[in-house]
């Protein structure tokens, strides 16, 4: 008869968080990155944005805790802006707004601004959302 020692339960739960993590730093966690990064690719080329600092400044991280590991990507502020879209607003300002007119090419002041009126805002890329559906596809695959 075999005896275990011990410290099997301890160290196989160690073992299977060690590789755990070792997976989500080296392949899944970027592989997840990845998918968005094409996605926001396409979306900029569709729109002609020029929203590279969201996949280049995309933050990856793997958390060890006793029980278990956690994968969590955070992308820059205002991505949310881009992931679920933004529709035609008008912005108050007070007492007045100053912005930069493209068009005209010289810096506007107002109260209010009909802003998306012309551009019918920003369209949802569902970059992230996407890329977390495919992403568990392949990992329960």
């Amino acid at each position: 008869m075999t005896t275990l020692d011990s410290s099997f339960e301890t160290d196989l739960r160690e073992a299977v968080l060690d590789s755990a993590e070792a997976r989500l730093r080296a392949e899944l966690g970027p592989r997840l990155v990845g998918l968005a990064r094409d996605r926001w690719e396409a979306y900029a080329s569709r729109n002609d944005y020029d929203i590279s600092h969201i996949w280049e400044d995309a933050e990856l991280e793997v958390t060890r805790e006793p029980d278990g590991v956690t994968l969590r990507v955070e992308w820059p502020e205002l991505t949310a802006l881009f992931e679920f879209g933004v529709s035609p607003h008008t912005i108050e300002g007070d007492p007045v707004l100053r912005f930069y007119y493209e068009r005209i090419g010289e810096v506007v002041y107002a109260t209010s601004v009909d802003w998306g009126s012309e551009t019918g805002g920003i369209p949802e890329s569902r970059a992230i959302r996407d890329a977390l559906r495919q992403f568990r596809r392949e990992v329960s695959a």
